[in-house]
């Protein structure tokens, strides 16, 4: 008999649910869940390790995962980190999420994490030891270390990509207002992506790299916090154009989502296919 003492009748109902879901599932009939005054009890009749891997351990996992996560890394953040504001903690949370999830695999630190599933469940394994009976909360405060120990490890690395964000989206604002005060020296422009970015006027003409150079405002390049690249953003800030058509096969290139971010609806995306014919078009004309 597995026997968990819940300090909360919700945790209690949420994992006896969970329980005989799971079990429901799986079509195992050999497994009697009770639920009575915030204690769970979990009575096998056979097959107990196998039970175990697959039920039990894997819904303690994901309530665990679904129910204190989110407020465990809320905690971190407000109390070993001091973000107070909401917004900025909802932030922060939601980044942090992606990186478990996986959606960030490029960052170092979060590549060597191992994955929480898998440290909950050998933390569950580890402790198990059946006839047992434990306080649930005891369980979370004394056998997850090391699951604990990876979650500041990813909430250390969700806060670097807030403010690495935040410094992103004032460069923008930045670039933003700049081009905005400016007079379009060039009312067209085409740019062409292939590895290395390719500008043309109007007519399709290309503007060489040293003309593109010349365009470029030294005012731009000193009061900016942050680097600006001489070859593509700087030129094309200083030159303000009304519209951009950009043509490329990657539209989620860093280049070009912040070229779209600076001009917003003035920029206009198109496969590479597509600049050959309308070049030719517009020669024609």
């Amino acid at each position: 008999m597995i026997e968990m003492h819940f300090l909360e009748m919700t945790d209690a109902q949420k994992m006896y649910k969970g329980l005989l879901v799971k079990a429901k599932a799986l079509s195992i009939d050999y497994i009697d869940v009770v639920n009575e005054e915030n204690v769970v009890s979990v009575f096998i009749s056979e097959q107990t390790q196998y039970v175990v891997q697959v039920v039990f351990v894997p819904v303690m996992t994901e309530f665990i995962i679904n129910n204190k996560e989110d407020s465990w890394i809320l905690d971190y953040i407000e109390n070993l980190f001091y973000f107070t504001d909401y917004e900025e903690k909802k932030q922060i949370l939601e980044i942090a999420k992606a990186l478990m999830d996986g959606n960030n695999p490029d960052i170092p630190l979060v590549q060597e994490v191992v994955p929480r599933k898998q440290l909950i469940a050998e933390a569950i394994h580890d402790f198990l030891e059946i006839p047992i009976s434990f306080s649930f909360e005891s369980f979370l405060k004394f056998r997850m270390r090391t699951y604990n120990e990876a979650l500041l490890q990813i909430v250390e690395s969700a806060i670097d990509e807030y403010k690495l964000e935040q410094e992103y989206q004032t460069f923008i604002q930045g670039l933003r207002e700049f081009r905005e005060k400016r007079e379009p020296k060039i009312d067209q422009l085409h740019i062409f992506h292939d590895e290395q970015f390719y500008f043309y006027n109007q007519e399709f003409n290309e503007i060489k790299r040293d003309e593109l150079f010349k365009y470029i405002d030294r005012k731009l390049i000193l009061h900016q916090p942050m680097y600006i690249d001489s070859a593509v953003l700087a030129p094309l800030v200083s030159i303000a154009p009304k519209s951009i058509s950009i043509y490329t096969d990657q539209i989620d290139n860093g280049m070009v989502q912040t070229i779209h971010n600076i001009f917003l609806e003035n920029v206009t995306i198109y496969t590479k296919k597509s600049f050959e014919n309308r070049r030719i078009k517009a020669k024609k004309l």
